[in-house]
């Protein structure tokens, strides 16, 4: 099968090429690995509402005007982030719960419906014939002037051939599932190898209530702990727009990231994290376990389309790809880099795709052969 552009990964990078190709007329093609669209927006459909609990992903920031001026295009309303009422610091050992005045978090948004709804509504205009899921890619080689790739489908092996190659993925990630080896310079092949990927290592987990019952004490859901296993925590409530433009809140939750390295976190059980997060809120919030209807959690670290070994081991840090320096070997390739760790701007981040996006789409541009 032959198509001019095929693009590797389902993220919103991925999607989003996607729909800027087919708003263009260009012929495009889609391979994402895993059976759900989505890739590091990754959310969990509430049982009561259309709300979808962020897994991967939570806030856009103020500064980040692509990925709002994304939203306005898509009809996708977002809000702020809910900071009113008092924080709490949960101090080493025996020494408590300080309470202060006013949480003073920095200004950020979250998306009506989660980030999930971004890529819905993605999905929705975008040609579902040129998407194919559970499509692995195990090899990518260059033959003359073609791409070929193949890909593992329900224990078939597919074979796939384009003139341009539009890879919607982390550095790392390209070089653990793209056969590198193959395709690119050994110089580029580092660097790819050096670039972290953003929040790879990182874990989620969220509980949900019957109530707010922190807000109803005045209390923001903020929490810095120098305890654990979650150090940093957040309302996760899920509100909606009514008729008359009043938020209504619709689900109630707490999130919180998990402190424990990665490489640490290893050494347990899923179910002992989870229990220690229990704890550490029944600690932070006398009887919370009498409002407790279920959790989420998410380990990304164990996800094998997201971290390597070094995302792992290594402190995290932002990522910085110096896309000008291979601009020449990856123009003469026919390779696009359409992942957030590539943005010059935001890497990492959501803002980030899109950026990377919006380079990637004027090259095409620029460049197409239909």
């Amino acid at each position: 099968m032959h198509i001019n552009n095929i693009i590797i990964g389902g993220g919103l990078s991925g999607l989003l090429s996607a729909w800027y190709l087919q708003k263009q007329g260009i012929p495009y093609l889609l391979l994402e690995a895993k059976p759900k669209l989505g890739g590091r927006i990754l959310g969990v459909k509430d049982s009561s509402t259309e709300h979808y609990h962020d897994l991967g992903p939570t806030w856009i920031f103020p500064h980040q005007f692509n990925i709002q001026q994304l939203l306005e295009e898509l009809n996708i309303p977002y809000v702020e982030q809910y900071t009113r009422g008092d924080a709490l610091f949960q101090k080493q050992g025996n020494q408590g719960i300080i309470r202060t005045e006013g949480a003073g978090a920095a200004s950020m948004y979250r998306v009506i419906g989660g980030m999930t709804t971004i890529i819905n509504v993605l999905y929705s205009k975008i040609d579902s014939r040129n998407i194919k899921t559970e499509h692995v890619v195990t090899n990518t080689t260059k033959v003359d002037d073609q791409w070929i790739i193949t890909a593992q489908h329900n224990n078939e092996t597919k074979s796939f051939h384009a003139n341009n190659l539009i890879l919607a993925l982390p550095p790392r990630m390209i070089v653990e599932h793209l056969t590198p080896t193959y395709w690119a310079s050994s110089e580029l092949i580092e660097h790819f190898k050096q670039v972290p990927t953003w929040m790879a290592a990182q874990a989620k987990f969220i509980s949900i209530y019957h109530s707010s019952f922190w807000r109803e004490k005045g209390l923001s859901g903020q929490v810095f702990s120098q305890q654990g296993p979650m150090q940093e925590m957040h309302d996760a409530c899920s509100i909606d727009i009514s008729e008359t433009g009043e938020q209504v809140n619709l689900t109630n939750a707490l999130f919180g990231f998990i402190g424990v390295p990665a490489n640490h976190r290893q050494q347990y059980d899923e179910s002992q994290i989870k229990e220690a997060c229990l704890n550490q809120l029944n600690q932070l919030y006398e009887n919370s376990e009498e409002e407790l209807d279920s959790i989420l959690y998410k380990d990304w670290a164990t996800d094998a389309f997201f971290a390597s070994a070094r995302d792992i081991n290594e402190q995290p840090k932002h990522p910085d790809f110096p896309m000008d320096q291979y601009m020449s070997e990856l123009t003469q390739k026919n390779i696009f880099l359409a992942g957030s760790e590539f943005s010059r701007t935001d890497a990492g981040y959501l803002e980030g795709a899109v950026c990377a996006v919006n380079d990637v789409i004027a090259k095409i541009i620029n460049t197409d052969n239909r």
